[in-house]
């Protein structure tokens, strides 16, 4: 019987390169895209996607994700981002699950925010704050999952795959060394894993770091559980 392998990782903090990368095994089966935006669900997901109040038709939604994915592979992989306040949910109607929970420095999440999404600083910033936070909170509470940073897999990808080969022995035939064709700072290109942080943070003015760190500052507990630091000067973080 397969696992259902839920990729959590907020917008703009490597997902899709994590998702990618967790495709190369051949005992995988990914969903076409996320989840949320097949044509079955789109509709329905991207209505409220970030409201946890919002009740989704769980059974509904199973039943598509199941339509997709080969259940001959071990592992059943999606990684819809609104699917970090939803855990629960999850948990009440895929059996067995598992999670492999990822989070990236912030202010590279927020450069993602506000270039790709348009958004005011300040809302990126408290949403990038609500990730980390909403992270800590699932990898105090879901047993069966994996943890990893957006630094540490592009620091070391072979590393991080054999940390995921442990936590799934499935995952042993991760290629570390793979291409990915992925939307970055620099557009779509395909090319290994290498660190966009440093190139993203270095194009943000100092006026938004400051309006940035207005909100982050009064998040040291959340920012210090997570390694990350506030941002003062353009050096390395």
């Amino acid at each position: 019987m397969p696992s259902y392998l839920f990729l959590l990782c907020p917008p703009y903090c490597g997902s899709t390169l994590l998702w990618k990368l967790l495709s190369t095994s051949s005992n995988v089966s990914a969903l076409p895209n996320e989840g949320q935006f097949l044509p079955e669900l789109k509709e329905v997901m991207r209505e409220k996607p970030w409201d946890a109040q919002h009740t989704l038709p769980w059974e509904i939604i199973k039943r598509v994700w199941d339509s997709y994915w080969n259940h001959d592979r071990a592992l059943l992989l999606e990684k819809s981002p609104p699917n970090i306040i939803r855990t629960q949910d999850i948990l009440k109607h895929f059996q067995p699950a598992q999670f492999i929970i990822m989070v990236r420095n912030p202010y590279a999440q927020a450069e993602g925010l506000i270039r790709r999404n348009n958004w005011p600083v300040k809302r990126a910033a408290n949403f990038a704050i609500m990730c980390l936070h909403t992270q800590w909170a699932n990898r105090r509470r879901l047993n069966s999952s994996a943890v990893l940073t957006y630094e540490s897999l592009v620091g070391d990808p072979r590393k991080t795959c054999e940390t995921l080969a442990q936590f799934l022995p499935a995952l042993s035939d991760l290629d570390s060394h793979a291409s990915f064709e992925v939307h970055s700072i620099d557009g779509v290109i395909n090319r290994p894993i290498i660190d966009l942080n440093a190139k993203k943070i270095a194009t943000l003015p100092e006026a938004t770091i400051q309006s940035l760190n207005e909100v982050f500052s009064q998040h040291r507990t959340t920012l210090d559980a997570w390694g990350y630091k506030l941002l003062t000067t353009r050096g390395p973080l």
